[in-house]
């Protein structure tokens, strides 16, 4: 690509691009675009498009706001009517909607599993009229309810971009930039950037082979926002059920009962009941919201917060997934960070934190790590940022 050409990205669209190392052409256009989005409201009838996990969460969300939805399309209408989750709530194949549906009804997209814009044509060129995605539309609540996806940012000061590049250049691989560069544009402008030779892996997030390949016989992982023990139970399995020690933690009264049953009979799992920050002491939450569950100035409960340093733990690989609270957990962690070189791997996409200041973050306080950033679902969620420290690839014979 020529270097002095100016590119120019339109809104909700989508991008093919042909090689990973183009994607600093593109981060340049994204910063130096002043298009600001806004959330969708919703003035005109609803019906969800995707009964999977997200379509779950858009009727929670309806459901606590007291919004009313019509109905549910999904291509495995049939699959879906078994599940008790959506009884009594009527699910159709796309085949089976009304024209005028089509026409007078907003269709709220609760997917991220597959390339958004393409989803997106196909349900235009299939007579829907008007569309949105999920996340679009929960923003315009966030105010009601704590469910948050870093789906919007500002446009970006000289000094925001200055750190943004830094983030990009500090990054171990193309394929790192290439994700950070799709995260971005994603995030900025709704711009869908489809590297040819990129991969949208879900099923191994946290666990990437670049971590995979480190992990020892000894570690000592510590799940932060443990929720109901799945990334737990990940972990036995990319580590050959060989490690010393397990802490997971979460705050939800709910998730932690569930997490303490499910994994009661695992060896050597120590659970503990609080959300983590960079301070001790007590905070606001939102309890019962599952997923979404999080510290919040407006949340109806107190919880015990507590920093990861002050838990002692000799971590050796931290994971957190904090909706949005990543970034004080690690402040919290940085003592430990520092002490024990742990294997770091987090969440960066649940608010704008993510976007530069958390990776921004460890790259200034973690010396010597490699950083790495993979999506592992569509329009940038699921984005990890990763730190694994030099030494371990030395041990393993990796380059440096």
């Amino acid at each position: 690509m020529d270097k002095n050409k100016e590119l120019k990205l339109e809104p909700y669209t989508s991008v093919t691009v042909e090689s990973l190392s183009e994607a600093g052409d593109f981060l340049e256009s994204i910063l130096l675009s002043d298009y600001e989005l806004k959330p969708k409201n919703i003035d005109k009838p609803v019906i969800f498009y995707g009964a999977g996990s997200l379509g779950k969460m858009a009727k929670d969300f309806f459901d606590y706001l007291n919004l009313p939805f019509l109905y549910v399309v999904d291509k495995n209408a049939d699959k879906y009517k078994a599940d008790e989750f959506w009884q009594n709530i009527k699910i159709v194949r796309p085949d089976e909607v009304a024209a005028s549906d089509k026409k007078n009804c907003l269709l709220v997209i609760c997917i991220v599993t597959t390339p958004l814009m393409a989803l997106r044509d196909e349900l235009k060129n299939n007579g829907w009229e008007d569309l949105a995605f999920f996340y679009d539309l929960s923003e315009a609540y966030y105010e009601r309810h704590p469910i948050s996806n870093g789906w919007f940012v500002n446009n970006f000061s000289e000094q925001e971009k200055n750190s943004i590049r830094k983030v990009f250049s500090l990054l171990a691989d193309e394929t790192s930039r290439a994700h950070y560069a799709q995260f971005l544009a994603w995030r900025k402008l709704r711009v869908e950037l489809l590297f040819s030779d990129l991969e949208i892996n879900n099923d191994n997030r946290f666990f990437i082979p670049e971590v995979v390949d480190v992990l020892r016989s000894d570690e000592v992982f510590v799940d932060c926002g443990a929720h109901h023990g799945s990334v737990t139970q990940k972990f036995f399995k990319f580590a050959n059920y060989a490690y010393k020690d397990i802490f997971a933690i979460e705050p939800d009264k709910i998730n932690f009962a569930i997490l303490e049953n499910k994994l009661k009979d695992t060896p050597n799992v120590n659970f503990i009941n609080c959300a983590l920050s960079d301070q001790n002491g007590e905070g606001r939450f939102y309890q019962g919201f599952d997923f979404a569950s999080k510290l919040n100035e407006r949340g109806d409960d107190l919880v015990r917060i507590a920093t990861l340093d002050s838990l002692n733990i000799p971590a050796t690989f931290i994971k957190t997934h904090l909706e949005g609270g990543d970034l004080p957990a690690l402040k919290g962690a940085l003592k430990t960070i520092q002490t024990y070189r742990p294997i770091i791997a987090v969440t960066i996409y649940h608010n704008a934190d993510g976007v530069w200041e958390t990776p921004f973050f460890l790259m200034n306080h973690a010396d010597n790590f490699r950083y790495y950033i993979r999506l592992h679902s569509w329009g940038g969620t699921g984005a990890v940022l990763y730190a694994i420290p030099k030494e371990r690839l030395k041990t393993y014979g990796k380059t440096t």
